[in-house]
């Protein structure tokens, strides 16, 4: 299969990307006699300049929208198996096609919990039906490090990293803090990443217990800012001890922020913003009540100051959607019963074109936080950059287009969203995984 995309918009310019099979094997700029009269055609072509040689079997006229890397997502909750009625592997996917996606980390939280050979092999099987790259986050609990190691040592091609929770969310274990250090030592033995929830459960029991009013006005302080902080604190020590690659996930404090930096010279640690800790706070709360309840919780208008100061200034790596899709009506119990995320694969990208449109975010950022970045830290070869050798992971967008985030209309199996109704300008309109075409929007002037 050979395919030309015509009159891309890259960073370095206005470009031809010819891919064959799965991969990019020319990257050419455009030139006036090179791409005139070229239309749009699905089948094998001759005579397309002097540039070029051979047939394709399709082309497509991108007509000057922009391409970036295919988004690598390293925080996501597919659910399946015993809760597919949340999401499964193909609405998962098809989410992140729509999204801009092309590349998943799938968390090990889920029923059964990714925490040995087994229920691995019983997920490796559901996610056959993916339609985008993935990958698995092994779960840590505080008697599996056998079973780590035996996996990690004998087949660890699809395995992202291990998961440590250090407070409880759906079906994991919360590991102890004194076998944290036995988690990093088998990490940094076979240069797996160790991504981390860094809320401490003891903390957060407490802090429970001393605000009497359970409402989701009071999410912030039931779950305090101090139970972040002290997590990340312990991580960061113990991190530039043993020097194993951190991950710290979904920052969402400026105080931890400060920490990081601190330790920030140790350069295998890295950390990821989700997009609602970014641009959302708990003022949100009285409008969208359990919608966006979320772990950890929607902080300040402060605390979304420090994570753009961190954005800019390169503390943070990556953007991470932290997807954790639940049913409606689960959502809609009280606060006490209503379960902890939101959808985020649909919503994430298209946030961040938003703010490049506003100029709060350069191309060249944006491109770093969703694909590069990750790319190096999770060691994923050629990917996350648009360059001849690469696997051709690429999204198409169109900058201009105005719409409203419909989170009835998501592919998602979980039909809201703490910004539905939200106003964006920048949509997806092709996105390309591994050399084929996966989704395609019509769109009146495409």
């Amino acid at each position: 299969m050979k395919i030309l995309l015509k009159n891309c918009k890259l960073i370095q310019g206005l470009s031809n990307i010819i891919i064959e099979d799965d991969k990019i094997i020319q990257i050419i700029p455009c030139s006036h006699q090179a791409t005139a009269g070229w239309e749009h055609k699905t089948f094998p072509s001759r005579g397309l300049g002097t540039s070029f040689d051979g047939d394709f079997d399709q082309i497509i006229n991108i007509k000057g929208n922009l391409v970036i890397p295919g988004v690598i997502d390293p925080h996501v909750h597919i659910r399946d198996l015993e809760q597919s009625y949340k999401e499964d592997w193909q609405s998962a996917s098809e989410s992140s096609l729509a999204g801009g996606i092309t590349t998943i980390f799938d968390m090990p939280n889920t029923i059964p919990s990714t925490i040995n050979l087994e229920n691995l092999n019983l997920k490796r099987k559901a996610a056959e039906k993916a339609l985008v790259n993935y990958k698995f986050f092994l779960g840590a609990t505080n008697s599996n490090f056998t079973e780590i190691g035996k996996i990690l040592k004998s087949d660890p091609s699809d395995i992202a990293g291990i998961k440590i929770f250090l407070a409880g969310s759906s079906s994991n274990d919360v590991i102890e803090k004194s076998k944290i250090e036995e988690v990093f030592k088998i990490a940094k033995k076979y240069d797996k990443v160790v991504a981390i929830h860094t809320e401490l459960q003891e903390c957060l029991d407490k802090w429970n217990s001393k605000i009497k009013e359970k409402t989701i006005l009071n999410h912030n302080k039931i779950r305090n800012r101090e139970c972040a902080i002290s997590g990340t604190e312990l991580v960061l020590k113990l991190a530039e001890k043993i020097r194993n690659k951190l991950y710290i996930a979904h920052i969402s404090t400026a105080e931890e922020i400060e920490l990081i930096r601190k330790y920030k010279n140790n350069n295998r640690i890295f950390c990821e913003v989700t997009p609602h800790h970014l641009l959302l706070n708990e003022s949100i709360l009285e409008k969208v009540g359990n919608f966006g309840k979320v772990n950890p919780p929607l902080r300040s208008e402060k605390d979304n100051e420090a994570l753009w100061k961190a954005i800019n200034d390169g503390t943070v790596g990556t953007i991470g959607t932290d997807h954790a899709p639940h049913t409606l009506e689960e959502k809609q119990q009280e606060y006490s019963q209503a379960p902890s995320g939101f959808p985020g694969l649909e919503t994430g990208l298209h946030l961040l074109l938003n703010e490049v449109n506003k100029g709060n975010l350069t191309l060249e950022k944006l491109i770093k936080l969703t694909s590069k970045n990750a790319a190096k830290i999770f060691d994923l070869k050629k990917r996350g950059e648009i360059k001849v050798g690469n696997y051709a992971d690429l999204t198409v967008i169109d900058m201009n287009k105005k719409w409203k985030i419909d989170a009835s209309k998501f592919k998602s199996k979980a039909k809201y969203s703490p910004f539905d109704g939200m106003e964006i300008q920048g949509e997806v309109i092709i996105t390309i995984v591994n050399g084929k075409v996966e989704f395609f929007c019509s769109l009146p002037n495409f």
